[in-house]
């Protein structure tokens, strides 16, 4: 259950997702939820997707704030914005602050229970690697190969104790979120997952996986690639090992 009508903020960042926006809002304003708020941080989106967002929002009375930014900045920084300004936005109260793709591959329906997870935890990841996870069968062999190592070779490197280290799909609650130093997060892209579940850790907060089934997208383009996987792999092994200058300065310029 919702603990005492908190707060539910939900960050979704997008770029050319306008044929997955609406669905998604539709989808989470129909959780039996009360008090739910959707933060859509756009990339300055090609196709509009932040003015279709707004105008099917206003349509049907949905609870959504457009945070617009003039360039597609990357994944990590989109996160970052949206959460301080969740985070201001809940600066007096206690809540729950939702984190998770467009592209309707984190089916909104695991969210209550996540919620649910938080009563005895700080932070609820959706996991493919859990028992009872996993990836829909659309997924090809080679993406599934390529999910699944990049997952392990990443958690081998990072010392992560989750079993899926990559998710982009976690409920925290807002105090824990307060406390991760946003400072310190290099990652641009998709280690930032990576590099905010190294900092929960760290911080000792409670982590529990949730079983998710990961649905492959229905429209639009993926941003995934081996390219991508590999640079977090990279700088995700200099966060942890590095403490010369050098190594330091590429890390932060690449």
């Amino acid at each position: 259950m919702q603990a005492n009508n908190s707060p539910v903020h939900i960050v979704v960042p997008t770029y050319n997702e306008s044929e997955n926006i609406s669905i998604l809002l539709d989808e989470i304003f129909g959780l039996d939820l009360n008090n739910i708020h959707v933060l859509i941080v756009d990339d300055n989106s090609p196709d509009n997707t932040a003015d279709v967002a707004k105008f099917y929002a206003e349509s049907n009375g949905f609870s959504v704030s457009i945070l617009r930014r003039d360039r597609k900045s990357g994944l990590g920084t989109a996160y970052i914005e949206g959460f301080r300004q969740v985070i201001l936005q809940l600066s007096q109260k206690e809540g729950f602050v939702v984190q998770m793709d467009a592209d309707l591959s984190h089916d909104p329906k695991y969210i209550l229970k996540m919620i649910e997870i938080l009563n005895e935890n700080d932070v609820a990841v959706g996991s493919r690697y859990y028992r009872g996870g996993g990836s829909n069968e659309e997924w090809g062999l080679y993406r599934k190969l390529l999910s699944e190592c990049g997952n392990k070779l990443i958690r081998f490197v990072s010392g992560l104790k989750i079993k899926d280290c990559t998710s982009g799909f976690k409920v925290f609650r807002s105090q824990a979120l307060k406390e991760i130093c946003w400072d310190n997060i290099r990652c641009v892209g998709f280690g930032f997952q990576v590099e905010i579940a190294m900092q929960c850790q760290k911080n000792g907060f409670r982590i529990q996986e949730y079983p998710i089934i990961f649905n492959d997208r229905t429209a639009g383009d993926s941003k995934m690639s081996t390219a991508i996987i590999f640079e977090a792999i990279l700088k995700i092994t200099l966060a942890r090992f590095s403490s010369f200058r050098l190594m330091r300065s590429f890390w932060g310029n690449s």
